[in-house]
């Protein structure tokens, strides 16, 4: 059994589709294709097919659906369903239909699960996972709009921290987060704080698109294995999450 991770599969069906039967055209609400995604689900299946076994579990660190509500994101969740593995998945800052966990939750096919400010059990690992948020001294950064946001994230990560400290002591932990703990401009933060406070293993993380790969840090950061999994930053191929250390 292994552990994978990609993220930010953006997907955007407005119908039930097979893995093998999207019509470009009439199947795809918001096709990525301007950002050079061109048919991206096809090479997520294709890549994901030739990798995992049902066996495996891949985690997915958010953005997953770009549906504003619950009912057209199902459609992705299924078409997810339908690849080999079990999944765990997590909120991104464009999953508008995560209202509510417990509905999100109630709407997965068997074989997925969603995690926010909690955490679950992944092949003998402890898997915890909270959104994250633009970090203070980044370039995104705006103290007056994203202060609150970002303390508020931090304190989602320690309180699913603390219960998989309390209920598992002795299994490794691994951090879903969307957004990366560090970056170039910001070498430390809260959630950076927490997951050496806690020992975590590794972090897997999104977000970052486009020219903004070059702001990924990513290997042993005091003793955190860091990892960049968007889509587009993988080949939108599913990586083994990296615990080696």
């Amino acid at each position: 059994m292994s552990i994978y991770a990609i993220s930010d599969l953006h997907l955007s069906f407005n119908k039930p589709v097979g893995l093998y039967d999207v019509d470009f055209d009439q199947d795809v609400d918001k096709p990525m294709d301007i950002f050079g995604w061109t048919r991206h689900y096809d090479r997520i299946r294709d890549h994901w097919l030739n990798i995992v076994r049902p066996e495996d579990t891949v985690l997915i660190p958010g953005d997953i659906s770009w549906a504003l509500k619950l009912e057209k994101a199902r459609y992705d969740f299924d078409w997810i369903h339908a690849l080999p593995g079990k999944k765990v998945l997590s909120p991104g800052n464009h999953c508008y239909y995560a209202q509510s966990k417990k509905k999100v939750r109630d709407s997965l096919p068997d074989g997925m699960e969603w995690i926010d400010a909690d955490y679950t059990l992944v092949e003998g690992k402890v898997v915890v996972a909270t959104r994250g948020w633009n970090l203070p001294g980044d370039r995104l950064w705006d103290e007056e709009r994203d202060r609150k946001i970002y303390e508020r994230q931090v304190g989602r990560l320690r309180i699913a921290l603390e219960s998989a400290a309390k209920h598992h002591p002795e299994k490794d932990r691994i951090a879903m987060l969307h957004y990366p703990p560090v970056t170039p401009r910001s070498s430390t933060s809260g959630f950076m704080d927490l997951l050496k406070e806690f020992g975590v293993k590794a972090c897997v993380y999104g977000h970052l698109h486009g020219q903004a790969h070059r702001d990924a840090v990513e290997g042993l950061v005091e003793g955190v294995q860091l990892q960049l999994v968007s889509c587009d930053y993988i080949d939108f191929t599913p990586i083994p999450v990296r615990l080696d250390h």
